[in-house]
């Protein structure tokens, strides 16, 4: 009997994926002791691309993967994603003011707010790439998906790892293609556009995967789930707010956090809402 693949999608959200781990650990103490991974496939975004990967990377030992991410977000801070000495961010705001008035002095000059050379580090001790095909060649792992955007093609790109029965897919801004997970592969994930430095990967560059990804439950079923898990980070989709009444003019503050929630977040809730109109549509169609 065919057992159908589960697919898990983790999204981005910066310090918020620190939840993911916390679901992914309750999901480990209600699984029977020595169970093996119960995701297939995992596909990733932003900082959800770095949870995505290390679980990969562990896929043959499932609880003590979700034990290593548990360790590594406990003990998270600042100077262990960027460059937060004076020095370091001086020389940051330089190269972005230089570039801003008088343009770049080179052509491959890094334009950024912050330098995240510190997180390149940690991410090179803490995860282990080499893990990911031998945990596909085991059947511990389907596929592991990274997720980018291009900032020349302005398409959603998903890198993926997997079996060799997966193809490459297209669709309208959005394609899927086959390449070994590296580090570039996370950095370029999880690089907010102007925050942290784009990353080249082939020909392109690519900035932080969330921007631009209309469809973020395709690359899972592309890559064969045939049921997921989506661990967001935007909290109750369904719930409706009250609409408070506004006592004075947003602030730039206000006006951005709702920026960024629309470009990195608000397409998760979209998907999910088609993705179950879809299914509610299937199931009224007779079988015959």
């Amino acid at each position: 009997m065919d057992v159908k693949k589960t697919g898990l999608i983790l999204s981005g959200g910066g310090a918020r994926a620190a939840y993911q781990v916390g679901v992914l650990k309750a999901i480990h103490k209600i699984l029977p002791k020595g169970h093996y991974n119960p995701f297939d496939i995992i596909s990733g975004t932003s900082a959800g691309a770095i949870n995505g990967v290390a679980l990969a990377s562990y896929a043959e030992n499932y609880r003590m993967g979700i034990k290593h991410l548990e360790r590594i977000w406990m003990h998270f801070s600042c100077d262990q994603i960027y460059r937060t000495d004076f020095w370091g961010v001086s020389a940051s705001l330089a190269r972005l003011t230089r570039s801003l008035l008088i343009g770049r002095g080179y052509k491959n000059d890094t334009v950024s707010l912050l330098n995240n050379q510190p997180l390149r580090e940690l991410l090179t001790e803490v995860v282990k790439f080499d893990n990911i095909q031998g945990a596909i060649d085991s059947g511990a792992l389907h596929a592991i998906a990274v997720n980018c955007s291009g900032l020349e093609s302005g398409e959603s790109v998903s890198f993926f790892q997997g079996h060799y029965s997966i193809n490459n897919w297209q669709r309208q801004r959005r394609v899927g293609i086959r390449s070994r997970i590296t580090l570039d592969h996370l950095m370029a994930s999880s690089a907010i556009p102007m925050i942290f430095p784009s990353v080249k990967i082939h020909r392109e560059y690519f900035a932080d995967g969330a921007v631009r990804q209309l469809a973020p439950l395709s690359p899972a079923l592309h890559l064969g789930a045939e049921k997921i898990m989506v661990i967001g980070v935007s909290g109750i989709a369904h719930k409706r707010k009250e609409r408070p009444q506004s006592s004075s003019y947003p602030s730039p503050a206000k006006i951005m956090g709702h920026m960024l929630n629309a470009a990195f977040l608000d397409s998760m809730e979209t998907d999910v809402e088609r993705l179950r109109r879809i299914n509610r549509t299937v199931e009224k169609i007779p079988e015959s």
